[in-house]
């Protein structure tokens, strides 16, 4: 017997692949971010085919979601080390 719902992965590749158009309008720097948001969806595929949804967009989104919060922890952590730095160097004092 053959599956009878496509995989996850599949689907969600379709899905990219439709938006392929609006990909090619947005300007350089939105086209890269655009492929890490991607990239992001596609890094997270085993947590997105645990949620039973018949359209592939929450799942895709909270993966974008998650990526970027990941991203804006990582850029937390080194302003949180250059503050530090500059702090103990003595340069935060007069601010």
């Amino acid at each position: 017997m053959g599956r009878t719902v496509p995989t996850w992965r599949g689907r969600v590749e379709q899905e990219i692949e439709r938006l392929v158009p609006y990909r090619r309008a947005l300007s350089l720097d939105d086209c890269c971010n655009f492929d890490m948001m991607l990239n992001d969806v596609r890094s997270r595929r085993a947590a997105g085919g645990m949620l039973p949804a018949q359209e592939e967009w929450k799942p895709m989104l909270l993966s974008m979601l998650v990526g970027a919060h990941q991203r804006i922890r990582v850029l937390e952590g080194r302003l949180e080390s250059l503050e530090r730095r500059l702090k103990n160097a003595g340069v935060l004092d007069g601010l």
